[in-house]
């Protein structure tokens, strides 16, 4: 076995087990080694015997790390097992457990086999890069092209659905990928065009045109941008295949510069000269959804443009300088025949604040500062720890607080405090977080992605009578389960994550760390405020809710049409209670 595929298998056997046990609880602990403490998870498989899992590091967050080695224990003794039988084993006991048929287990192990693949091929690609990305200053652009390892609690986490391996190599961001967009010209009547109220720029598709490429703009015709890799799939469509014939829609076939970067979301791409980032529609599977932008999704970006221009709105905006929302003011389509839009052709405006760079600073997101070293090592999060102790001349334990206290000052602070007196719901997981970092320490966060923005009664209350797009009918206002998502994306999927990676043999537990996030939290839920339900939650509740990516895999659903979004959810321990009682009692 190579380095590369080593290393692969090795991330993705914390990926597996980690999503896997944050979802079926029935399994236990068991010394297996007395003279260095060594623990195995413990999984019982009847008729077989029980699987002995072995851990390098038991997480309280959930985060645990694997030896890699695999041992099934039965009546005819105990015998080291693969990881290919190991899978096998659980799948099986998983199948029985949910009701699940057989067929769904063989497209679940495809598409495992093909996250290993994927990501194998990337480490090989880009291990010098990685060394680079470890050792020195990083730009936006390679923080989002450095996520090689992904979601770190989804058993298939570089799934790529739809793409071989020359997609792979030009469309992803693991790979480095980069590429110029494909222009289409359009009638207006065949158009749709949609902006917030308050975003002055109508003409966004021509200006951004205008800055790629020096083509005259057919009369009567608005340029329309196309993910390189999405124009075959439109191009099969009949109503598009209607308008080329008709005229109503010309294919421009011309050659833009390639400067345009997937970011670690892929369906995202960034130019560091565009006043814009894009979002488009991908007919493409990857971990649990088919990437097809929908209007409602869409139009709730907008709604937070309109929101926070509003005088309450940049009241909060106001209060929380350290902290900035990327929008997503407009978005644009090609309608259908009945005048509907064709989802598979959205493509929305984001806001760029990386265009220039300010030397001194570095964005990177959450995602990847959190991840284990691709290569091996130590985290991101623990190298900028360490730069941080070196200029500051205090201990790496002293320097690993000051780091967590400043992520839960610049960033966690604004999303709490937008909840509970704002009544706006930002969905915060770590791919949608990005710190700035300034000697070592996060000094501002980034907020994207808007589409997933939810209001509580109370920001209902607040903006709907100035935002014309906030209305019920659009889904978003939400009862107590808004707390269940909420509280899902930016404490279990977003800061737990943050505290793992930080915690170190070095520096502070991941105990520790909790203390202070508890101690945190429970300074904020002052009696005064309009709304304390969602920290009540999370402070009180003996277990709360996390997402099942592990049940959705298997199930083989597409999580962005699921009826009921919280089907996949379960109930974890929630260590913030238990610590909490630990520490009164």
């Amino acid at each position: 076995m190579s380095n590369f595929q080593s290393l692969a298998l090795k991330h993705t056997i914390s990926c597996f087990f980690n999503s896997l046990f944050r979802e079926y609880q029935n399994y236990s602990y068991q010394n297996i080694s007395a003279e260095n403490a060594k623990v195995a998870i413990v999984v019982d498989v009847p008729e077989k015997g029980t699987v002995l899992i072995p851990l390098a590091k038991k997480s309280l967050l959930g985060r645990h790390e694997y030896q890699g080695d695999f041992l099934l224990k039965s009546a005819l003794g105990t015998e080291a097992i693969s990881f290919e039988t190991t899978v096998d084993l659980i799948l099986d006991l998983l199948c029985q457990h949910w009701n699940e048929p057989s067929e769904k287990k063989s497209i679940f192990v495809d598409r495992l086999k093909n996250s290993l693949h994927n990501m194998e091929l990337s480490l090989k690609a880009r291990h010098q890069d990685l060394k680079n990305l470890y050792s020195q200053k990083i730009s936006f652009e390679q923080a989002e092209q450095g996520l090689m390892i992904g979601h770190n609690f989804h058993p298939y986490p570089k799934m790529r659905e739809g793409f071989d391996d020359k997609d792979f190599e030009i469309y992803s961001p693991e790979m480095g990928g980069h590429f110029g967009l494909h222009w289409f010209f359009a009638k207006p009547e065949i158009l749709h065009l949609q902006k917030a109220a308050s975003f002055t720029t109508s003409a966004w598709t021509k200006m951004l045109f205008e800055s790629e490429v020096s083509s005259v703009i057919p009369e009567g015709m608005i340029p329309f941008p196309v993910h390189p890799w999405q124009a075959q799939h439109l191009l099969k469509n009949e109503a598009v295949q209607s308008y080329l014939k008709s005229g109503q829609l010309v294919d421009a076939r011309l050659s833009t510069p390639k400067t345009w970067y997937p970011t670690s979301s892929l369906r995202s791409v960034y130019s560091r000269q565009s006043p814009y980032m894009l979002k488009f529609s991908l007919t493409l599977r990857l971990t649990n959804s088919i990437r097809h932008l929908t209007d409602v999704e869409v139009v709730r970006g907008l709604q937070v443009y309109d929101v926070m221009n509003t005088a309450t709105g940049q009241q909060f905006r106001k209060e929380h300088p350290q902290f900035e929302i990327i929008f997503e003011p407009a978005f644009a389509a090609l309608k259908n025949q009945q005048g509907g839009i064709i989802s598979e052709s959205i493509v929305v405006c984001r806001e760029n604040p990386f265009q220039k760079e300010e030397a001194a600073f570095e964005n990177i997101v959450v995602s990847t500062l959190a991840q284990d070293n691709p290569l091996g090592g130590e985290t991101l999060i623990w190298q900028q720890v360490e730069k941080h102790a070196g200029l500051s001349k205090v201990s790496l334990a002293k320097a690993s607080e000051q780091w967590f206290q400043q992520y839960l000052h610049v960033a966690l602070r604004p999303f709490v405090v937008a909840q509970s007196e704002y009544g706006v719901l930002l969905g915060a997981h770590q791919q949608n977080m990005i710190l700035q970092i300034k000697d070592g320490l996060p000094v501002k966060a980034y907020f994207r992605d808007c589409q997933g923005t939810g209001y509580s009664e109370h920001g209902f209350k607040l903006f709907h009578q100035d935002v014309a797009s906030l209305t019920r009918e659009n889904g978003n206002v939400l009862d107590n389960k808004g707390n269940i998502l909420f509280a899902y994306y930016l404490l279990v999927n977003s800061t737990w994550n943050v505290m793992a990676a930080l915690s170190h043999p070095n520096g502070v537990s991941e105990e520790r760390l909790l203390e202070m996030l508890i101690e945190f939290m429970t300074s904020m839920n002052k009696p005064t405020l309009p709304d304390s339900s969602f920290l009540d939650y999370v402070l009180k509740e003996a277990r709360i809710y996390q997402k099942g990516n592990f049940i959705c895999s298997l199930q083989n659903l597409n999580e962005n049409t699921a009826t009921n979004p919280l089907a996949i959810y379960n109930l974890i321990d929630n260590p913030l209670a238990t610590k909490k009682t630990e520490t009164v009692l």
